[in-house]
């Protein structure tokens, strides 16, 4: 019995104290988070400010979707065209002080204005994708102007001799 309960007694307060540290209390609604964790943004992000070449009536979480599918189309972080305010270290969104955002709006309107005046004009076959910011920068900041090499080129076919009228 004493061995029974040699075993039994340490194993019940190893239990006991592995439920109380599982539970941790939650603190009272408008405490901070503790120093070293951030807290998710709960509910609808605010709206946006200072759009330009998007839409304002988007709103905050439909931008933030459209700005990680622009720094995975060109690699990149935020900071590439986003401004960081000096004081708090921290990404200032709606700043214009970073001259490369003013180049990222005119390549966004150029994409629009390709898909909506000529991409959608091709009917025949009708393309599947629209133009992206991927579709020329490829993952990088900088596109590389392609040049086929002579093995990519194929001869033209031969063009047939135009009919003569009679």
């Amino acid at each position: 019995m004493t061995r029974l309960m040699s075993r039994l007694v340490p194993a019940l307060c190893l239990a006991f104290a592995a439920t109380a540290f599982a539970q941790t209390p939650t603190p009272p609604a408008g405490t901070p988070p503790p120093a070293g964790q951030q807290q998710r943004p709960r509910g609808p992000r605010p709206a946006p400010t200072n759009l330009k070449a998007l839409p304002k009536d988007t709103t905050g979480d439909q931008v933030i979707a459209i700005m990680h599918g622009y720094t995975g189309a060109l690699g990149v972080e935020c900071e590439f065209c986003h401004a960081r305010n000096p004081e708090t270290k921290r990404n200032d969104f709606a700043s214009d002080a970073n001259p490369v955002k003013d180049k990222a709006r005119l390549m966004i309107k150029m994409t629009e204005t390709i898909n909506s005046q000529f991409v959608s004009k091709l009917t025949d076959p009708k393309p599947e994708n629209p133009v992206t910011c991927g579709t020329c920068h490829r993952g990088v900041p900088q596109p590389t102007v392609f040049t086929p090499t002579p093995q990519e080129r194929t001869p033209r076919p031969p063009t047939p001799p135009a009919a003569t009228p009679q």
